[in-house]
């Protein structure tokens, strides 16, 4: 949860500094994510961008999770949190 968090806020400070990010990751967020980080999201992630401004508060909710049916972690699940995030590069790392 941490790692998600710390990559959230890599992505608002570059988003805050780049206007072009910032048009290129609403337009189509997952090409633009898929770009600056190397990673390859799996096809049936759905990624949405939502920009808030002064009168709209977004609150989102983890998902539910079945326990006999969920859980369990899918391949690209499990190199996505083996290969971890370079912090300072936002690019994924390699382990070993």
């Amino acid at each position: 949860m941490e790692q998600r968090k710390q990559f959230e806020q890599q992505i608002i400070e570059k988003v805050m500094k780049e206007e072009d990010f910032r048009k290129r990751l609403i337009e189509d967020p997952k090409f633009t994510l898929e770009q600056e980080t190397g990673l390859r999201i799996p096809g049936s992630m759905n990624i949405i961008v939502l920009e808030e401004d002064a009168h709209t508060f977004y609150l989102v909710l983890p998902a539910k999770i079945n326990p006999e049916t969920d859980g369990e972690l899918t391949e690209a699940d499990l190199e996505m949190v083996s290969g971890g995030y370079d912090s300072s590069t936002m690019s994924p790392t390699t382990c070993g």
